[in-house]
């Protein structure tokens, strides 16, 4: 009889023990980190320096560690967001689109509000002697792009060029150079007659003798999306948290690390990058017609 007892007792405790051992496993596992991802515009080191401050800060209001990840490409970032191997991706709005056509939708935490606007435009840029003084001027010339993964060094203003019928001429005039400083470089070198850049470059370079021709439409700003099956309260908890990061001098400061000019992270929807998606596949009807 005794020995029976000590069989029970024996099976009761492991049960308790097994139970215990999961449910902190659970938990572990649970808080472990959460993983934000980043696109490669920059080199690694200067990423996650940027970035840091920002999972510092959410780690900080949400109690669960936030760490930096930069993607190895471009298309690594959305495939690895697309397939849920990360918890939250930074992502530029051409990202977002082909993130989207690739995998469905992301809920979508919060985008950028830059200078008090969540939206942004580029330039199309020639020399200020250059005579240039509109798009339609720019047919038969040289023109210099960033990265055709650039949504205002590329994909936009490429777009603008072909509704004007600029590349029907003159496709081999047109080069990328992988950056939007060589692209303003280049245009003043006279190597190119135009080219194009987000603002921020324009005006770094307007006072050497650059000019405007042209701004592209007003593209939804940078933003962040989650993983498809991200706990609906982590979602929640993460989105308050980064709303209301204008608040205090420490959400203030971990932003303007990322970029001196962003002002709040600010509500978002995926009818904001509507006009986007129109664009992109305008882009690609034209291509299939030539």
């Amino acid at each position: 009889m005794k020995k029976i007892l000590y069989k029970l007792q024996g099976i009761v405790l492991l049960t308790a023990l097994c139970m215990g051992f999961s449910q902190t496993s659970e938990r572990a596992f649970a808080s472990e980190f959460i993983t934000l991802g980043v696109h490669p515009y920059l080199s690694e080191s200067e990423l996650s320096k940027k970035f840091s401050p920002l999972a510092n800060y959410l780690s900080h209001q949400i109690g669960i560690k936030v760490q930096v990840r930069v993607g190895g490409s471009y298309q690594e970032h959305i495939q690895f967001i697309g397939t849920d191997k990360i918890d939250i991706a930074y992502m530029g709005p051409a990202s977002y689109i082909n993130l989207t056509k690739q995998f469905g939708d992301k809920p979508i935490l919060v985008r950028l509000e830059v200078n008090g606007f969540p939206y942004f435009q580029g330039n199309i840029i020639t020399r200020a002697d250059s005579g240039i003084n509109s798009i339609k001027d720019l047919k038969g010339k040289r023109i210099a792009f960033g990265d055709p993964n650039s949504t205002m060094s590329y994909i936009v203003p490429h777009h603008m060029l072909h509704q004007e019928n600029v590349f029907l001429d003159s496709r081999k005039s047109h080069s990328f150079l992988h950056s939007h400083n060589n692209v303003a470089l280049s245009v003043l070198a006279g190597d190119f007659d135009a080219g194009a850049v987000k603002p921020a470059v324009f005006k770094k370079f307007e006072k050497r003798g650059l000019r405007t021709i042209a701004l592209t439409p007003k593209i939804s700003e940078h933003l962040f999306v989650t993983r498809a099956n991200f706990p609906k309260e982590k979602i929640r908890d993460f989105r308050k948290a980064m709303l209301t990061m204008k608040d205090s001098a420490e959400g203030i400061k971990a932003l303007m690390s990322i970029k001196k000019s962003i002002t709040s992270l600010v509500k978002a929807n995926p009818n904001d990058y509507e006009n986007l998606r129109n664009i992109i596949n305008d882009t690609k009807e034209l291509h299939k017609i030539q």
